[in-house]
Protein backbone atom coordinates (compact mmCIF):
# COMPACT_ATOMS: atom_id res chain seq x y z
CA UNK A 1 0.00 0.00 0.00
CA UNK A 2 1.48 3.40 -0.95
CA UNK A 3 2.32 5.90 1.79
CA UNK A 4 -0.41 8.35 0.72
CA UNK A 5 -3.02 5.61 0.99
CA UNK A 6 -1.88 4.67 4.47
CA UNK A 7 -2.06 8.28 5.67
CA UNK A 8 -5.53 8.65 4.15
CA UNK A 9 -6.75 5.43 5.77
CA UNK A 10 -5.19 6.26 9.15
CA UNK A 11 -6.87 9.67 9.22
CA UNK A 12 -10.13 9.12 7.34
CA UNK A 13 -11.39 5.94 9.01
CA UNK A 14 -11.04 7.09 12.65
CA UNK A 15 -12.46 10.52 11.76
CA UNK A 16 -15.47 9.00 10.00
CA UNK A 17 -16.09 6.65 12.92
CA UNK A 18 -16.01 9.53 15.40
CA UNK A 19 -18.41 11.55 13.27
CA UNK A 20 -20.93 8.73 13.55
CA UNK A 21 -21.01 8.91 17.36
CA UNK A 22 -21.86 12.42 18.50
CA UNK A 23 -21.05 13.16 22.11
CA UNK A 24 -23.61 15.41 23.70
CA UNK A 25 -22.91 17.05 27.04
CA UNK A 26 -26.63 17.84 27.29
CA UNK A 27 -27.26 14.17 28.11
CA UNK A 28 -25.57 14.57 31.49
CA UNK A 29 -28.16 14.68 34.30
CA UNK A 30 -25.95 16.88 36.46
CA UNK A 31 -25.52 19.41 33.65
CA UNK A 32 -29.28 19.49 33.06
CA UNK A 33 -29.84 20.14 36.77
CA UNK A 34 -27.37 23.05 36.68
CA UNK A 35 -29.04 24.48 33.57
CA UNK A 36 -32.44 24.42 35.30
CA UNK A 37 -30.93 26.27 38.27
CA UNK A 38 -29.30 28.85 36.01
CA UNK A 39 -32.60 29.47 34.24
CA UNK A 40 -34.04 30.81 37.51
CA UNK A 41 -31.20 33.28 38.09
CA UNK A 42 -32.08 36.92 37.51
CA UNK A 43 -29.57 39.74 37.22
CA UNK A 44 -30.07 43.44 37.85
CA UNK A 45 -28.99 46.21 35.46
CA UNK A 46 -25.38 46.01 36.69
CA UNK A 47 -25.12 42.24 36.13
CA UNK A 48 -25.36 41.34 39.82
CA UNK A 49 -27.75 38.79 41.28
CA UNK A 50 -31.07 40.29 42.29
CA UNK A 51 -31.53 40.06 46.02
CA UNK A 52 -35.09 39.39 47.00
CA UNK A 53 -36.36 40.61 50.30
CA UNK A 54 -36.10 37.46 52.34
CA UNK A 55 -37.49 37.37 55.85
CA UNK A 56 -34.98 35.70 58.09
CA UNK A 57 -36.47 32.95 60.16
CA UNK A 58 -35.01 31.54 63.35
CA UNK A 59 -33.24 28.87 61.29
CA UNK A 60 -31.43 31.35 59.04
CA UNK A 61 -30.20 33.56 61.89
CA UNK A 62 -27.82 30.82 63.07
CA UNK A 63 -24.20 32.02 63.06
CA UNK A 64 -21.17 29.75 63.29
CA UNK A 65 -18.47 31.30 65.46
CA UNK A 66 -15.91 28.53 65.18
CA UNK A 67 -13.32 27.93 62.51
CA UNK A 68 -14.35 26.37 59.23
CA UNK A 69 -12.07 23.50 58.36
CA UNK A 70 -11.40 22.77 54.70
CA UNK A 71 -13.42 19.60 54.16
CA UNK A 72 -14.95 18.97 57.58
CA UNK A 73 -18.21 20.20 59.01
CA UNK A 74 -18.61 21.14 62.66
CA UNK A 75 -19.84 18.23 64.74
CA UNK A 76 -23.02 18.38 66.79
CA UNK A 77 -25.11 20.90 64.85
CA UNK A 78 -28.88 20.66 65.22
CA UNK A 79 -30.70 19.91 61.97
CA UNK A 80 -31.75 23.51 61.28
CA UNK A 81 -28.21 24.66 62.12
CA UNK A 82 -26.79 22.04 59.75
CA UNK A 83 -29.02 23.29 56.91
CA UNK A 84 -28.16 26.92 57.62
CA UNK A 85 -24.45 26.11 57.80
CA UNK A 86 -24.66 24.49 54.35
CA UNK A 87 -26.58 27.49 53.03
CA UNK A 88 -24.05 30.03 54.29
CA UNK A 89 -20.75 28.26 53.71
CA UNK A 90 -21.42 25.62 51.02
CA UNK A 91 -24.21 27.12 48.96
CA UNK A 92 -23.71 24.83 45.95
CA UNK A 93 -24.30 21.78 48.13
CA UNK A 94 -27.23 23.52 49.80
CA UNK A 95 -28.94 24.19 46.44
CA UNK A 96 -29.11 20.46 45.78
CA UNK A 97 -29.86 19.64 49.42
CA UNK A 98 -32.98 21.83 49.43
CA UNK A 99 -34.34 19.87 46.44
CA UNK A 100 -34.47 16.69 48.50
CA UNK A 101 -37.66 15.43 50.10
CA UNK A 102 -37.93 15.94 53.84
CA UNK A 103 -37.20 12.24 54.39
CA UNK A 104 -34.03 12.45 52.31
CA UNK A 105 -32.97 15.63 54.12
CA UNK A 106 -33.42 13.77 57.40
CA UNK A 107 -31.30 10.92 56.01
CA UNK A 108 -28.46 13.26 55.05
CA UNK A 109 -28.59 14.92 58.48
CA UNK A 110 -28.71 11.54 60.25
CA UNK A 111 -25.62 10.34 58.39
CA UNK A 112 -23.85 13.63 59.19
CA UNK A 113 -24.75 13.35 62.88
CA UNK A 114 -23.48 9.75 63.18
CA UNK A 115 -20.11 10.39 61.53
CA UNK A 116 -17.08 10.54 63.81
CA UNK A 117 -15.60 13.28 61.63
CA UNK A 118 -18.37 14.74 59.50
CA UNK A 119 -16.84 15.38 56.09
CA UNK A 120 -18.23 17.65 53.41
CA UNK A 121 -17.43 15.07 50.71
CA UNK A 122 -19.69 12.51 52.42
CA UNK A 123 -22.52 15.01 52.76
CA UNK A 124 -22.21 15.95 49.08
CA UNK A 125 -22.12 12.31 48.05
CA UNK A 126 -25.23 11.55 50.14
CA UNK A 127 -27.11 14.52 48.70
CA UNK A 128 -26.31 13.63 45.10
CA UNK A 129 -27.06 9.90 45.49
CA UNK A 130 -30.43 10.63 47.12
CA UNK A 131 -31.23 13.26 44.50
CA UNK A 132 -30.60 10.79 41.68
CA UNK A 133 -32.98 8.17 43.12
Amino acid sequence: MPLNSRIFVSIFIPASMMAGFPILATDDAYLKMLEREAANVQLDHSGQLKQEDIKRSAETTFEWNGEIEAENLPKGLAQHEFETFLQKYYYGTYVFFKKLSSTDKDTVYYRYSKADIPGLANVRQNVMSLLKQ
